[in-house]
């Protein structure tokens, strides 16, 4: 097996004990997803599992991590910095929302996780990080009084709250939301944080 080999061989099976954890997590909750459960649908050994992760807890700080960064990928795709603040947020906005629909799984994994004890203060500065263009562009529209001035947490708030009930609704209520409706709710959005003047 050549070096190369070795590596993928590496990132693949860590990617099933993410994938599988996600699975298992979404159908069990965290503590009925022991790591046995894990190793035996992913198709490996238990010793496997913690080879790649100190614990169960480290293991879901990475799948944490790991969803922040598509998320991230996600919401950038396509993103335009030449454009104006309202054209840039309906993009960071309509690119989230869909994310979580198109990944009920993650959506709700991030939902349930992010806010737990057992989430390590490295992985919510490591989060913070990951998000951090997301912070730019709300910092550089203050700067510019494109947006209220407001605490950064109080827009993102504001902008964050509706995304997850939105996606609530369409994911728990199967309540299908049109192109028509996301970008209406995406249009309040911005009416909510942008400067008015």
């Amino acid at each position: 097996m050549n070096v190369h080999s070795a590596i993928k061989n590496k990132l693949d099976k860590k990617t099933l004990i993410l994938e599988t954890t996600l699975a298992c997590i979404s159908e069990f909750g965290f503590h009925g997803t022991p790591i046995s459960m894990i190793a035996e649908r992913a198709g490996v050994g238990a010793g496997t599992i913690y080879r790649y992760f100190d614990n169960k807890e480290a293991l879901i700080n990475e799948l944490f991590l790991e969803i922040k960064r598509e998320v991230m990928a996600g919401m950038l795709q396509g993103y335009d910095e030449s454009l104006n603040f309202k054209n840039r947020f309906k993009h960071l906005w309509m690119s989230l929302i869909n994310y979580f629909m198109d990944h009920p799984q993650e959506f709700q994994f991030i939902e349930q996780h992010r806010y737990a004890t057992y989430m390590s203060m490295l992985t919510r500065e490591e989060s913070f990080m990951i998000m951090s263009p997301v912070m730019m562009f709300f910092i550089e529209a203050k700067r510019a009084k494109a947006i209220k001035d407001l605490p950064l947490y109080t827009i993102i708030s504001l902008a964050y709250g509706p995304i997850t009930s939105l996606a609530k609704l369409q994911i728990d209520h199967q309540q299908k939301l049109s192109k028509e409706r996301i970008n209406q709710a995406a249009d309040a959005c911005w009416d909510a944080v942008r400067m008015i003047g």
